[in-house]
């Protein structure tokens, strides 16, 4: 057993994870909600053609006391359940996110979460079924630890995907909701920290692709799988971040140092941002908004769609380094981090929904037409407002002008639905898109009760993390 005292960065983070405090019922709400909006968006997931695709390709423990796996019939080992539940909550961009100096989307770690409460539940029958209270508990824990991250680091710069945060959270994540000891804890976590991390140009031209809809699966998944590693009395490394040239701090982030600067609360998941109602990146939020209501406009002038002469966009640094994209798109994942595209399918059709990424929208001539209408500038005084840590708007504004028009038409949101400061009003719209994205499943006809579950104080509370997963799954 090795003498060395583990780095406190490490520490702090267990710590946090494994203490006591209970939350408040607002708190708690938050947590239900996005449990409702990532279960949701992981069931429209299971309808999707790509993603059923590669999840038939890795069912290696598939047995019929395994994991619930939401939106299908299967039952899986660990590993592979965290795998597709984190893969079907993030594949279609559209489960919650956090924008920082890292950005990132904490549901990611909730594939570990489950899983890992599911595992214990069904193989240790020492104790009763994990609880849903208890999975509201590390998930908040899970969110507070991986949105805090994303403030304090910033991988991106260095070309590393943010997703080296969901294999943090969701280690610690599961070693506490499995039991494990504190010093198991950071063994885990520190075999996670001298992990390989993945590099981020599959969200980028001219790579841009779906591994950045399973990039979060499999992080949470070898989350996981580090806490199982622990629980078998594997070792750790507990200068996994400061060791002097081969720790983390030197040998990834070039000498600067891995940190957790605010005292972990509750912070994130009370301010986390949802994405309602369209699956757009979240910096194309407000964009596809204010152009919905232009085309509303526009119409409503005598204009049609086919009469735009231009479309100037102002926006963020951020949204120009991310999704102001040209050229040929080659697929739904390029389609969904270009700003141009959604905004183009917002004005054509008054709307955006998951489908608009595939075909037929994809080839449709007029559209392609209007997106080479559309530019994107910076402007810097929306960039100050992003980065502004009292304000995190994430502002948009559309300048249109049509053939025959005298003068242009804009529209400027500052906010998002989703975001918190406008919370209330996007509450109604979450239960909406949680029918959405139920409707094409064989889940459709319990929507009502489903929801419910979510909404209705101590329902959710009141199920193991069996009866919940069940619930959700298609005999």
């Amino acid at each position: 057993m090795s003498q060395l005292k583990y780095d406190k960065t490490m520490v702090d983070l267990v710590d946090y994870a494994y203490e006591q405090t209970p939350f408040n019922d607002e708190t708690l709400r938050m947590a239900r909600l996005c449990l409702l909006d990532s279960v949701g968006c992981a069931i429209a997931a299971s309808t999707d053609s790509d993603c059923c695709r590669l999840m038939k390709s890795i069912q290696f423990s598939k047995n019929s006391h395994g994991v619930p796996i939401v939106g299908t019939s299967l039952r899986l080992g660990p590993i592979e359940a965290a795998f597709h539940i984190g893969s079907m909550i993030r594949w279609l961009e559209f489960n919650d996110t956090w924008l920082a100096q890292e950005w990132g989307h904490p549901s990611d770690n909730l594939g570990a979460i489950l899983a890992a409460a599911a595992w214990k539940s069904l193989t240790d029958n020492t104790q009763a079924p994990i609880n849903m209270v208890t999975v509201l508990n590390t998930m908040i824990r899970a969110y507070e630890i991986h949105g805090l991250l994303c403030l304090s680091n910033c991988f991106n710069v260095l070309g590393i995907d943010h997703v080296v945060l969901v294999k943090v959270a969701s280690t610690i994540a599961s070693a506490q909701i499995m039991g494990l000891s504190k010093d198991k804890a950071l063994s885990a976590l520190s075999n996670v920290i001298i992990d390989g991390h993945a590099l981020r140009t599959y969200r980028h031209a001219p790579n841009a692709g779906t591994r950045k809809s399973w990039a979060a699966g499999d992080a949470t998944s070898r989350g996981l799988l580090f806490a199982l590693f622990a629980e078998a009395e594997e070792m750790g490394y507990p200068t996994a971040l400061t060791a002097k040239k081969w720790g983390f701090n030197d040998a990834v982030l070039r000498g600067q140092s891995f940190k957790l600067e605010q005292k972990p609360s509750d912070f994130v998941i009370k301010n986390i941002l949802f994405k309602v109602p369209n699956p757009a990146e979240y910096h194309a939020q407000t964009a596809v908004e204010a152009a919905i209501i232009l085309r509303n406009k526009i119409l409503s002038a005598g204009y049609s769609i086919e009469n735009i002469e231009y479309v100037r966009v102002e926006t963020t640094r951020p949204a120009i380094q991310i999704i102001d994209k040209s050229g040929v798109l080659n697929n739904s994942a390029d389609r969904d981090h270009c700003l141009q595209y959604m905004i183009a399918v917002g004005l054509q059709t008054g709307n955006l929904t998951i489908k608009d990424f595939h075909e037929p929208m994809a080839s449709n001539l007029q559209l392609e037409i209007l997106r080479q209408k559309i530019t994107c500038v910076e402007q810097i005084s929306f960039t100050e407002s992003y980065y502004d840590s009292e304000r995190r708007a994430i502002p948009n504004a559309l300048y249109i002008k049509c053939h025959g028009m005298k003068d242009e038409i804009f529209e400027l949101i500052e906010y998002p639905l989703g975001h918190v400061r406008r919370r209330e009003e996007c509450l109604d719209a979450l239960i909406t898109k949680f029918r959405l994205n139920l409707s094409d499943s064989r889940l459709s006809e319990r929507t009502d009760e489903l929801s419910e579950i979510f909404t209705t104080d101590n329902k959710l509370e009141d199920l193991s993390i069996i009866e919940f997963l069940q619930m959700f799954c298609i005999d």
